[in-house]
């Protein structure tokens, strides 16, 4: 796959013009894992620049705790002022810091929150930033890329130094996001230095449909044009417990993952709620780690759990 039909360009690292719509959003986000300690998280900036607020934060998780208020740091901002630029550098209210090293492929990212936590990590790709194709869910009116590299540096949580390195997922959107209207989404991925895989699916009570993502194994990257993503979920719970990703690309090339969860964390919106939960993968023989994302309106949830219960 080419730069042009990836379509990334040098400004997409910076805020985009908007609309008048008064719901544009713009995210910056990027995880990272500790698999040994059970340990996923997030840094994540997200931009509404005609409502003038900043919103996000940082988000670790382990396997003691899924709820924000008990998890070893959550911090999730919603109205924030506008984030500063200094030349590529973008400073975020919430304590974030994305340095732009090499346009599309290399950052230097900072977190501190002046009390608790302080991050330093570098990005690198393994891949050119990969565009959702316009129109496709979950983000059918946005702009949207993802991309999987390279993580290390090191959290310091409470005095406690944490090494930090990984394999981890990265993405950029910006368009109208509104916060009503929130159908399910299954966002699962994996990725080491030989292969990434990314999925995006619409969550079923049976198998799930991958209607669109991406296989990179080296260098080479193809889209992937069909494939089911099979979950086995906590009884009462509904969360992912296990899970089999099997996709074909375009070029008919067969995939299979099959995965066990690690650790999750729930996380809220105003009318959602999203599991993420670190996975240990199997895929060709080798243990590769990644993330599920399992993206339901509060209401479904609720309505799960209680048949489940």
């Amino acid at each position: 796959m080419t730069s042009e039909e990836i379509g990334f360009v040098e400004s997409d690292d910076y805020l985009h013009p908007v609309s008048d719509n008064f719901y544009e959003n713009e995210t910056f986000w990027f995880s990272f894992f500790v698999p040994e300690r059970n340990i996923g998280a997030w840094i994540y900036v997200g931009v509404r620049q005609n409502a003038g607020i900043t919103h996000g934060g940082l988000w670790l998780w382990d396997d003691t705790a899924v709820e924000p208020w008990d998890l070893p740091f959550y911090e999730g901002f919603s109205a924030l002022k506008l984030p500063t630029f200094d030349g590529p550098r973008l400073i975020s209210p919430t304590g974030a810091t994305i340095d732009v090293v090499e346009p599309g492929m290399a950052y230097n990212l900072r977190y501190n929150d002046r009390k608790r936590i302080d991050v330093e990590l570098s990005f690198r790709g393994f891949e050119r930033p990969v565009a959702l194709l316009r129109g496709t869910p979950p983000y059918p009116e946005a702009s949207h890329y993802d991309q999987t590299g390279r993580v290390t540096g090191h959290v310091i949580l409470d005095g406690e130094r944490i090494e930090v390195e990984c394999c981890a997922m990265r993405d950029r959107s910006w368009g109208p996001r509104t916060e009503r209207g929130y159908g399910r989404v299954g966002y699962t991925w994996l990725t080491d230095p030989e292969c990434s895989l990314l999925t995006y699916s619409v969550p079923t009570d049976a198998t799930d449909n991958v209607h669109s993502g991406y296989i990179r194994r080296g260098d080479e990257v193809s889209r992937l044009v069909r494939g089911e993503r099979k979950v086995v979920r906590d009884p009462a719970r509904a969360w992912v417990e296990r899970l089999e990703i099997a996709v074909i690309d375009e070029h008919g090339a067969e995939i299979v993952a099959t995965g066990t969860a690690r650790s999750r964390m729930i996380l809220p919106g105003a009318t959602s709620v999203c599991i993420n939960t670190l996975i240990e993968f199997e895929i060709d023989g080798r243990t590769v780690y990644g993330e599920d994302q399992d993206v339901w309106s509060i209401d479904l949830f609720r309505q799960a759990r209680s048949n489940r219960g």
